[in-house]
């Protein structure tokens, strides 16, 4: 089994494996069969934008991976030489600008790119307009697999199908929205300066005003690897096991719903 290790730690993992399965697995260079991200979910993101498309394993070695299972190294190695597992196909998000393209495994942003200014904006949703004039820091767009990160800082929230919008400190009520996964997003800048980006990948496009630019599930895939059992959390459909809920004392842990209503 010909692998690559991607994380800030990989050489503790080569080593490892170099020592116990070094009949088994093979670490290349080019062309693997499988990238083993050694440690947590932004770890994944990485991985993919530099083996796009190439199967990748989780294996935890960070505080915040909810993409990992909870088995040791140890047992997901051994699963992998025994051929006891099975790959799960994940979308991706795509936008273009400027003639650049770039892809999602988590999410894609338009943002406002002055922290100190806010960002106005509209929004179409397959070609039907959405809210009027927004105003805010912009807007995240989702997958399901990406719900459990920028998505639910935002919204306290994650879901299992479809995209997700959630809105950056809105000036107005406005909710999140799930919408069908073939939806195609579209953002126009009334008063920017703003940037595109896409998960942790630190290119940006830039935007100004009047620009245009269109976020929609893209033709490309990626598969990560999973193993049977109960060895996953669950989605977190409403509020993260790791956040705090809305509407509550910080400091005292009391919900503060009564008060608010």
């Amino acid at each position: 089994m010909k692998v690559v290790i991607s994380g800030l730690a990989k050489q503790e993992l080569a080593a490892y494996i170099r020592k116990h399965y070094r009949r088994t697995i093979q670490i290349v260079k080019t062309k693997p069969e499988f990238v083993l991200c050694y440690g947590g979910d932004g770890t994944l993101l990485y991985a993919e934008r530099h083996y796009p498309l190439v199967p990748k394993v989780m294996i935890r070695h960070s505080r915040v991976c909810a993409k990992c299972a909870t088995l040791a190294k140890q047992t997901i190695l051994e699963l992998m030489v025994r051929g006891q597992y099975s790959l799960v196909e994940q979308p991706l998000l795509e936008t273009s600008h400027g003639g650049k393209t770039l892809y999602a495994i988590n999410d894609i942003l338009v943002a406002h790119a002055h922290v100190n200014t806010g960002l106005r904006y509209h929004l179409w949703l397959n070609g039907e307009h959405f809210g009027g004039e927004l105003l805010g820091d912009g807007l995240v767009v989702a997958t399901p697999l990406g719900s459990t990160g920028y998505y639910q800082s935002i919204t306290r929230s994650t879901f299992q199908q479809g995209l997700g919008i959630a809105f950056n400190n809105s000036i107005f009520t406005i909710g999140s929205l799930v919408v069908p996964e073939d939806t195609i997003v579209k953002v126009r800048i009334d008063r920017g300066p703003a940037v595109v980006a896409a998960d942790n990948n630190d290119v940006y496009l830039p935007l100004h005003n009047k620009d245009r630019v269109t976020i929609r599930r893209s033709h490309r895939s990626t598969y990560i690897v999973y193993f049977a059992g109960q060895h996953y959390k669950k989605y977190n459909v409403g509020i993260g096991d790791n956040r705090v809920p809305l509407g509550s004392c910080q400091m005292c842990g009391k919900l503060l719903v009564d008060k608010l209503a």
